[in-house]
């Protein structure tokens, strides 16, 4: 099974005998890489859609793997049991849905040890939510895939030693400190666009532009503040931010 750089990077962040239960698991092409590689002891591949449903069906079904993937027409966890599963893999789809799904059913959640999260969108929301649900994020990673780029997380079981910041929230703490490439050049394409509409707005006089441009001169902060971490300028990684 070869998998998009996308969903390859989801596929690593999962633990060696993890029992997984893929939410949202589209085409079955992750659920199946898992079993292949011997990653996983057994996946429960899930999808509130019965379409892509049958077709990672069958897709197990060509790979020889039936008796290691269970397909499971699911809206989230909810046809989830607990302890079937002890890692939750959420991906491909927003952050406050991510959001919702982990705290619908909290007897689920209780067994589960590690979630690998793909959130295309709301990426602090979830960050947030972690240690209120017991969790601290281990490891992130990011790609460039098709056009646009990913963050993923792994977070298990723990609180952080010390807590995130406002900044470290919105944009990360792991992947700063590690000063990941491909999350600098994100973060340098962002500076850009927050800086071209500053710059446009700096030219007005309206209420309601000079509060949007004091909203873009903290986020620009905010940026300067991580990039300079990746750059080796700071080394308290707590205090990139408020």
């Amino acid at each position: 099974m070869k998998l998009s750089k996308r969903l390859q990077m989801n596929a690593d962040l999962v633990p060696h005998g993890a029992k997984v239960a893929d939410i949202g698991c589209d085409h079955g092409y992750v659920s199946i890489y898992l079993a292949e590689k011997g990653k996983c002891r057994n996946v429960i591949a899930m999808d509130i859609n019965q379409g892509p449903l049958e077709i990672a069906r069958k897709n197990i079904e060509l790979a020889g793997l039936t008796e290691r993937i269970e397909c499971r027409r699911s809206d989230g966890v909810d046809k989830l049991e607990p302890g079937e599963a002890d890692t939750l893999m959420i991906a491909g789809m927003g952050g406050m849905l991510v959001c919702e799904i982990l705290k619908k059913k909290p007897e689920v959640l209780g067994k589960i040890n590690c979630l690998i999260l793909q959130a295309q969108s709301d990426w602090e929301t979830v960050r947030r939510l972690l240690p209120k649900l017991g969790f601290y994020i281990e490891k992130e990673a990011m790609c460039y895939d098709a056009g646009k780029y990913y963050i993923a997380i792994r977070a298990v079981r723990g609180q952080e030693a010390i807590p995130y910041s406002d900044t470290e929230y919105v944009y990360g703490r792991i992947l700063p400190r590690e000063k990941d490439s491909c999350y600098q050049e994100y973060l340098q394409k962002e500076r850009k666009k927050v800086q071209q509409i500053l710059n446009q707005l700096e030219q007005k006089q309206s209420g309601h532009s000079m509060a949007r441009t004091e909203e873009l001169a903290h986020i620009l902060k905010r940026i300067d503040k991580t990039l300079d971490i990746m750059n080796g300028g700071a080394h308290d990684y707590n205090n990139i931010g408020e």
